[in-house]
């Protein structure tokens, strides 16, 4: 496992594949590739469905099922939550990508992310991409 993905990378690789640039669809549909996943992204999903930014083509559970076949889940243990707390210059206040930048760092691993706010942070490995635009 080389990389965590950020909520916002996975959502996007399950249901808009098409706005992935062809560098990090290569990453992603690697032969045998499995990803981190904070869990903390699970419970991010299940926020955005339960408040209507997100809908999904099955229900929550299903879903899940569907999508957790090439992750790894990683778990809000001690010393991610420790990590989170102690993030130098974080550029913003935002707890849950404390948390899964914390992950990331915790297990030596490289976060890929679409989030701005993440692509300069120096004090983690961060692999940023811009989304292509939707032709939907």
């Amino acid at each position: 496992m080389t990389y965590v993905l950020d909520t916002g990378v996975w959502i996007r690789g399950a249901l808009e594949s098409h706005t992935i640039p062809a560098t990090e669809l290569k990453i992603l549909g690697a032969t045998g590739a499995v990803f981190g996943l904070s869990a903390y992204s699970l419970w991010e999903v299940g926020k955005k469905v339960q408040k209507g930014k997100l809908t999904l083509p099955r229900d929550l559970p299903a879903w899940f099922d569907d999508v957790l076949t090439n992750v790894t889940l990683l778990p809000l243990v001690p010393a991610v939550v420790a990590d989170a707390m102690r993030l130098p210059d974080f550029p913003n206040r935002d707890p849950g990508d404390e948390l899964i930048v914390a992950t990331a760092r915790v297990h030596r691993l490289t976060l890929l992310t679409t989030d701005t706010a993440l692509k300069g942070y120096r004090h983690a490995r961060i692999h940023y991409f811009k989304p292509l635009q939707s032709n939907r």
